[in-house]
């Protein structure tokens, strides 16, 4: 989200977070001049600060004025990164980029943080590509019967309009939620609410 009145209209739906993407090569980025004027907003949603690989220091800048609740990770950052940030008080969704052959066992460092930090590390499973996310397109969800971790996780990619039954035949105890964005935008950054609000209350029958 970067649009003013479209963040006042999304706020006025059934959501828990609306995020905010701080990467200078996504679409949706939030610009300097554009965090000034979300920072005079009220925010009474979760919000949560995109990153990319992006410094300790430039997160800290955003965390009081777009009053941010949670901080994803959406690149390669390492474990002692989202340490730092988790001992001063944020929580963290950490994306991972899920190909065919992914290895969840590969996760065992960030499992080991989450039980140390509980309640405040959750996982984000994103379809691969090489910008970081963003691509609008799905993975294939069965691969989601190899995680057998106990790190709750957000479904994220491609998502859109005809996936509300699918997505509530996922039958995983960790599963928490969905990433909605791309396919409910009518261009980068704005969304389109009546579509977003159809498919929540859809979703949450």
């Amino acid at each position: 989200m970067r649009d003013i009145e479209n963040i006042n209209q999304l706020q006025e739906l059934d959501i828990d977070f609306m995020g905010l993407i701080r990467y200078p090569k996504s679409k949706r980025f939030v610009s300097d001049e554009q965090r000034e004027k979300i920072a005079q907003q009220t925010m009474n949603k979760g919000t949560v600060g995109v990153y990319v690989n992006e410094t300790f220091e430039n997160i800290l800048q955003d965390i009081i004025p777009l009053e941010l609740d949670v901080i994803q990770l959406h690149g390669d950052e390492d474990v002692a990164f989202a340490k730092a940030l988790l001992e001063i008080d944020l929580k963290i969704f950490k994306a991972f980029q899920i190909t065919e052959g992914f290895d969840f066992d590969g996760l065992t460092e960030w499992q080991e943080l989450a039980k140390t930090y509980q309640g405040k590390l959750f996982f984000l499973f994103d379809t691969a590509t090489p910008d970081y996310g963003g691509s609008g397109k799905k993975f294939n969800w069965l691969i989601l019967d190899s995680y057998k971790g106990e790190v709750p996780f957000l479904l994220s990619g491609g998502i859109s309009k005809s996936d509300a039954e699918p997505i509530k035949k996922i039958n995983h105890k960790m599963f928490l939620g969905v990433d909605l964005n791309s396919k409910f935008e009518s261009d980068p950054g704005l969304k389109n609410i009546a579509e977003l609000k159809t498919f929540i209350e859809k979703l949450r029958k």
